[in-house]
């Protein structure tokens, strides 16, 4: 490498290189260098950055606990790379050394005043140099603090009058978050992050308190418009109380205000006039009375027990609630007609909305009901205008889902494209007759244990594409009356244990589907036996998946033979199945994978299993979860 002496461009990144070849500052005409990974070796140190004058964009400097000694990282000379635009400084995520030595070393790597972004990974010091956070960095627009698992206190990146970008996560000895992150002094002049758009605190387990109280010159984060805190358990005290242009507030895992003390400043000053999204979860239950504010468009509202309605809204479009066991009602007059996407989730006590108020909701596109809303009996198709997805899951209580009697449910239903139904025990029917959706794409049932039937003339849903079946126990038959969809590309089948199998050559007209490519099958052994017996799939398919099909001893070579398309075989957990076809298997396979079966693990091992030689010409082959190529 050294001989390369006229290289301009090295990139590697996405290697597992452990330190730089030796004498690397031979490269003196290098203008890209993706990363510099300090090494031990004489030759391979942080010396040899010295004569890359001309790099350019971005550079990782990695392992930076192999500096032996802080005088080499000043001859690194990074302070004249005036074209480095991104600059990242990592030490050994498990290496504990000096702390001042550490420092010591930053404090040496002081970059360029150009620099636009800088990442900070793993430093080991109890504070940072006096360089990071100094005014004369102009150009720095983001910031990364990671791991700085020793600092005490926070850099007063507040003086840096370009920085719109900041992110800080898991500097475990921070518990104050005081007048220094602002930059404060004695002589203190200027707004403190004046161009701050984005601030993220993640992770920070022992912080405790947050001063924000604002200054002379008007609020600290005068233009943030986004503002994440995620995982900071023992959080108290306030938010910061005027954020006019925050737009977006997530609030995780955190406590804040729960102190149990009288503060100044309580989420009611909380002055976020512009906020449009707002996502709360785990505790945060003082910050609920932000559900007022009236420019929402988003809200998600996660793991709070204390709330138990909420207001009305106008703008509101996107609305996701997951496990608020308390959470009894929607809003007094309904949802507004703005709502594109609705999502309740382990809300059990909520009432589903009224039968009238469904079609008002003229943009709801996508709604998701998971165990919740247990007073509700049936699911009325139809209600909503332009529903597109619809998914019902684990909902215990439901016993069926009825097409409403009503002008225009039929025409509503017109947009549905993706219909599924799972663990819904005490589901028993769907509507009589057709389903009328025309444009439905995509059709999952499973785990209704109680579900007999299918809905009837599943043949006339020309734009199905993917139909699911499976862990339905009562299922008898299906498309009894007409055969499958005709333009069906996946279809999945499993755990039908009723199904008869005298139906799937009589009724499936698998042979007709000609454009299906992936079949697969989960524990319905007399259903495989007597689609390759009869040789009913077809030859257009190019993936074909069994899994768990417990006496299964042997695949039929002649239902598998006709399969001049199949490109991928799958098969899992069969644990009786003892070989593969005596004469091969189809010429066109290029991959075949074979998991949790101990058999044909055992007689198809790489080159020790007696049967190696029948499937070694095929391209890759994945045995045990060893692939071999």
């Amino acid at each position: 490498m050294k001989e390369l002496i006229n290289l301009h461009h090295l990139d590697v990144s996405g290697t597992k290189i452990e330190e730089m070849p030796v004498q690397m500052g031979r490269l003196k005409s290098l203008r890209t260098l993706t990363a510099f990974v300090v090494g031990k070796s004489i030759g391979s140190g942080i010396r040899e950055l010295r004569e890359f004058r001309q790099l350019q964009g971005k550079l990782s400097i990695l392992k930076l606990q192999n500096v032996v000694d802080a005088r080499d990282a000043l001859h690194a000379n990074m302070k004249h790379k005036k074209d480095l635009k991104e600059l990242e400084f990592s030490w050994g995520a498990e290496d504990a050394d000096d702390s001042r030595k550490v420092k010591d070393v930053l404090d040496k790597l002081q970059p360029c005043v150009n620099l636009e972004k800088l990442t900070i990974r793993f430093y080991g010091g109890t504070n940072f140099p006096n360089w990071l956070g100094d005014s004369s960095f102009s150009n720095i627009q983001v910031m990364h603090l990671s791991d700085c698992s020793y600092c005490w206190s926070l850099p007063p990146v507040g003086r840096l009058p370009a920085l719109k970008e900041l992110c800080i996560e898991r500097m475990k000895f921070v518990k104050t978050i005081g007048v220094e992150f602002y930059g404060r002094n004695g002589a203190y002049l200027t707004q403190p992050f004046q161009s701050l758009e984005k601030l993220e605190f993640r992770e920070m387990l022992e912080w405790e308190e947050w001063v924000t109280s604002g200054g002379e010159y008007g609020p600290n984060f005068p233009r943030l418009q986004k503002l994440i805190l995620n995982e900071c358990p023992k959080l108290r005290g306030s938010l910061p109380c005027e954020l006019p242009c925050l737009k977006k507030l997530t609030v995780s895992e955190c406590e804040v205000f729960h102190d149990g003390r009288a503060t100044t400043t309580t989420t009611n000053s909380l002055n976020y006039k512009s906020l449009e999204e707002l996502k709360i979860s785990g505790g945060c239950q003082t910050l609920l009375s932000l559900l007022e504010t009236k420019l929402l468009s988003q809200l998600a509202i996660r793991n709070v027990v204390d709330v138990q309605c909420l207001p009305n809204y106008n703008r509101l479009q996107l609305l996701t609630l997951k496990n608020c066991p308390t959470l009894s009602s929607f809003p007094k007059d309904g949802l507004p007609t703005t709502l594109t996407s609705l999502t309740i989730d382990h809300c059990r006590s909520l009432e589903f909305l009224p039968h009238e108020m469904l079609p008002k909701l003229t943009s709801l596109h996508y709604l998701r009901i998971q165990n919740s809303c247990n007073s509700m009996r049936s699911f009325p198709l139809g209600s909503f205008p332009k529903l597109r997805t619809l998914h019902i899951w684990d909902c215990e209580y439901l016993e069926s889902c009825s097409l409403i009697e009503e002008e225009g449910a039929v025409e509503n239903l017109s947009h549905l494209n993706y219909l599924s139904f799972y663990k819904c025990p005490k589901m028993v029917c769907f509507p009589e007759g057709d389903l009328p959706t025309p444009n439905l794409s995509h059709f999952e049932v499973g785990e209704c244990e109680n579900l007999k039937s299918l809905p009837e003339h599943l043949h006339t849903l020309t734009a199905l594409r993917s139909l699911s079946i499976w862990s339905l126990p009562n299922l008898e038959s299906f498309a009894e009356d007409g055969r499958l969809p005709p333009n069906l590309r996946y279809f999945s089948i499993g755990n039908c244990k009723r199904l008869r199998a005298s139906s799937v050559g009589e009724y499936w007209g698998l042979q007709a589907l000609v454009s299906l490519e992936q079949f697969e099958i989960i524990g319905s052994d007399h259903v495989l036996e007597t689609l390759l017996k009869e040789q009913l799939l077809p030859t257009t398919l190019h993936t074909l998946r069994i899994h768990s099909l417990s006496t299964l001893k042997s695949l039929d070579r002649k239902g598998l033979g006709h399969l001049t398309s199949l490109q991928n075989l799958y098969i899992t957990d069969c644990n009786n199945l003892q070989c593969l076809p005596e004469k091969g298997l189809p010429p066109s396979l290029s991959y075949l994978c074979i998991n949790y079966c101990p058999n044909l693990e055992r007689r198809y091992k790489d080159k020790t299993g007696q049967d190696w030689a029948k499937i070694s010409h095929i391209p890759c082959i994945e045995i045990g979860k060893e692939v071999i190529i």
